[in-house]
């Protein structure tokens, strides 16, 4: 008798990730215009009831440097990558299934704060990544 193959969803597990790091510019800060996230998980592994990850922020801070004699100041940007490992619940999942990402990405809830006023040149980062991996399991079922 013939099979086909097809995929069920075994659930989805979600959580958070606080990201805290000290960032030193080079060069000075005199007002942020733009913080840039990019988040990407790197690889998830499926182990009973849960699958653990790994996964990587790149964020671009888009700034203004204190103005010069000529009262202009020029624009600059920083990068800071960060790395992070994590795991999720999933009740029911177990070795062998697979796991899709669903979400990984960072909200509203960040901060930039200064270590003095502008124009500064470290600051303290905190970011929440939020993350959503659903398990998937391949089934074999006879062609009717």
């Amino acid at each position: 008798m013939p099979y086909y193959q097809v995929d069920e969803v075994v659930g989805i597990g979600s959580t958070q990730i606080l990201l805290v790091r000290d960032i030193t510019f080079a060069v000075p800060v005199y007002e942020v215009i733009e913080e840039l996230f990019t988040v990407n998980i790197t690889d998830c592994h499926v182990c009973t009831d849960k699958v653990i990850f790994n996964g990587a922020v790149e964020k671009n801070i888009v700034y203004k440097t204190p103005p010069g004699v000529t009262g202009e100041g020029t624009i600059a940007y920083h990068k800071e990558d960060f790395t992070f490992s994590g795991f999720v619940t999933v009740p029911g999942a177990k070795p062998g299934d697979k796991c899709q990402i669903e979400k990984a990405e960072v909200g509203d809830c960040r901060f930039l704060i200064p270590a003095t006023p502008p124009p500064y040149i470290s600051a303290k980062q905190k970011f929440i990544v939020d993350i959503a991996i659903k398990v998937i399991r391949t089934l074999e079922q006879p062609t009717i």
